[in-house]
């Protein structure tokens, strides 16, 4: 069986001073975006067709050899050829520079990106092609640059690669991935794809995990922000779109590409979907900061278990002082035996009562660190999980087949938060 997912009355929204991500609740009910929006495109094709675009030799001398050691495979090749001759049009897909690893939130929008380019070449735009490109800083956009996995014990370990010593890298990651039945597997995989340069090293593992004919790649620049190599780069090449920078439905931007949402989600696996349950807690409250754990760990108790306990208690000594009376009207006095049952009643209850006592205590602890853990999962280090968790968790504990069911759940011209469930229903 697939994935499941569903739409969240959520989206993401970008801070307008630090352009931090966070996830808020919609402010209106439609969440596709609208089919006009990709007229923008259309018309943005349009005049960059009439635009004669040519790469300077230098310029594209230095990205094929850039591409030479991402891929051997002509088809990289010619995809930019394709760009830097002006005959095509690229979908910008912008990913974190000097960090391998990649993030969640990079493989959601090259996603995006490759279906966008899909739907374009459906409308007869041209060739367009899927352009990844490393450009986003580390601190930019309040970019950490963590790229983490999560133990089974809760604890986030970072295993972004930024350079340095290769090999006591893949060493500590092969020490650091839980060990599951597809471990050997991706190990084999990424020692395969390694490279002392964390940017051909990210872009090796996306050709072989998106292995896609119209996609290729561009090389890292040395000096300036993301948006001023952007401006920059829709001079050179013919960019039609750029992916995860904002909604085509506020026209064409002058100098730099028309923006296109992205995909934003959160993985919510098995036993995550069973915490949630368990704690009655939708995901979109737990996601936009509503919940507290403190309140959540205590929900489904009685706020005073020693004053449930002694209600009882009082309940069942009036139930037998009653029957001793009733027992008295027929001349009936077992007063030994009625004292007998109340005292053991009494100090059953009390036994009872501080057995419940330290079990209400105990529930409260395995459902504080439960929540902790559902906490960490679906906000790891108090962000959204894509901008933290790397794609090479779910691979490590999904296998290879994680992206197919990823991609083919996943809604690309909804700015809802997706929410895609990996378990089974039940």
């Amino acid at each position: 069986m697939g994935y499941r997912v569903r739409k969240l009355p959520l989206t993401t929204t970008r801070d307008a001073h630090s352009r931090a991500r966070t996830l808020a609740r919609l402010s209106r009910r439609r969440g596709k975006l609208p089919k006009s929006a990709y007229t923008n495109f259309q018309v943005m094709a349009r005049r960059l067709a009439r635009h004669p675009f040519k790469l300077d030799p230098e310029s594209e001398g230095a990205a094929f050899e850039w591409l030479k050691q991402v891929s051997k495979a002509r088809r990289y090749a010619d995809a930019f050829r394709t760009l830097s001759r002006g005959e095509g049009f690229a979908v910008v897909v912008p990913v974190l520079k000097g960090v391998a690893a990649p993030r969640l939130d990079e493989v959601l929008r090259l996603i995006a990106g490759l279906d966008l380019a899909r739907q374009l070449r459906n409308r007869r735009v041209g060739k367009v092609i899927t352009l990844v490109w490393p450009a986003l800083e580390i601190g930019e956009w309040d970019e950490s640059g963590i790229s983490a996995i999560i133990q089974r014990n809760g604890e986030l370990d970072d295993i972004g690669f930024r350079g340095g010593d290769l090999d006591r890298y893949l060493k500590m990651l092969r020490g650091t991935l839980p060990g599951t039945g597809f471990s050997s597997l991706l190990m084999d995989q990424i020692s395969r794809d390694a490279h002392k340069d964390p940017n051909i090293f990210k872009a090796r593992m996306l050709t072989r995990w998106f292995d896609e004919e119209a996609m290729t790649f561009l090389s890292p620049t040395a000096t300036g922000n993301f948006e001023s190599n952007l401006r920059l780069w829709f001079r050179r090449i013919p960019m039609v779109a750029c992916v995860g920078t904002g909604s085509p439905t506020g026209g064409i931007p002058p100098g730099e590409p028309v923006p296109f949402p992205g995909i934003s989600a959160t993985i919510i696996e098995g036993k995550v979907e069973a915490w949630l349950g368990k704690f009655a807690l939708q995901p979109e409250g737990v996601l936009a900061g509503e919940v507290r754990a403190e309140n959540a760990s205590r929900r489904h108790m009685p706020d005073d278990v020693p004053g449930v306990v002694n209600a009882a208690k009082e309940q069942v000594l009036g139930a037998i002082l009653r029957l001793d009376m009733g027992l008295d009207e027929l001349g009936f006095h077992p007063e030994s035996e009625v004292r007998k049952a109340l005292n053991g009643t009494d100090i059953a209850f009390d036994k009872l009562r501080q057995r419940a006592l330290g079990e209400s205590v105990r529930e409260v602890d395995t459902n504080a660190r439960q929540l902790a853990k559902l906490f960490q999962y679906m906000l790891p280090d108090g962000r959204p999980q894509q901008e933290v968790m790397s794609l090479l968790h779910y691979l490590d504990f999904y296998g290879p087949d994680f992206l197919e069911g990823l991609r083919d759940v996943l809604a690309v011209d909804d700015v809802r938060h997706q929410a895609v469930y990996l378990a089974e229903e039940t």
